[in-house]
């Protein structure tokens, strides 16, 4: 995750407010560490995409997940399984609001709500954002990012929108979803296969009717 084209997952959200931390974690799902990768899946699972529901910072985890399955980088096959899973998941909730204007949702005219986030996100003083009193130091920096993300969402247009982009960030990772799973449908531990191909169907039905086939 070192590379300059990284996103800034600081600047993204998951389920537990600023998804600094999730670099980190996609790093160790091709760790030797057992306990590591065990961990980073906990981490997919539970904050990228929370009972079903996708972040900012579900598109990009996503892409990077499909990318390691696509260049064969997950030697344990528990893991490939999880993950293939974790992608199925991804899937789903990128036909969340099939009959919404998204789109509209994403770029609420008047409003520029990257620029907002990125604003409130990159403030190391919390209480600079909600007018507050800062008193604490930088111990507290994990309880301010909870904070921040609380307000992020005060707003019901911004949260409409970053809901949104979240949905938007899983329809443009379909593709990606679509070749890892086409490329684990071949792995021969048969665990692999089967999840692979639950993946592939979620995917593939939840292309839009005009994708070119894989």
């Amino acid at each position: 995750m070192n590379s300059s084209n990284a996103p800034r997952f600081d600047l993204l959200l998951h389920a537990y407010g600023r998804a600094a931390d999730t670099p980190g974690h996609l790093d160790a799902l091709t760790a030797e560490d057992p306990a590591a990768r065990d961990a980073a899946v906990y981490h997919l699972n539970s904050a990228i995409v929370h009972q079903g529901t996708p972040w900012t910072a579900t598109g990009p985890a996503t892409e990077y997940v499909t990318a390691i399955i696509r260049r064969g980088a997950v030697a344990d096959g528990a893991t490939l399984v999880e993950l293939l899973r974790f992608l199925g998941e991804v899937a789903e909730s990128a036909a969340i609001g099939a009959e919404d204007d998204i789109e509209s949702l994403a770029r609420p005219a008047g409003r520029d709500i990257e620029a907002e986030v990125a604003a409130m996100l990159e403030s190391d003083d919390v209480d600079a954002v909600d007018g507050g009193d800062d008193s604490g130091g930088d111990d507290d920096r994990e309880e301010d990012d909870e904070d921040v993300a609380y307000l992020l969402y005060e707003d019901e247009v911004r949260a409409d929108a970053l809901f949104a982009h979240a949905v938007l960030g899983c329809r443009a990772a379909l593709p990606g979803i679509v070749a890892a799973a086409a490329y684990a449908g071949t792995h021969p531990d048969e665990r692999v296969r089967a999840e692979a191909a639950e993946t592939l169907a979620a995917a593939t039905a939840a292309l839009p009717a005009d994708t070119p086939p894989h």
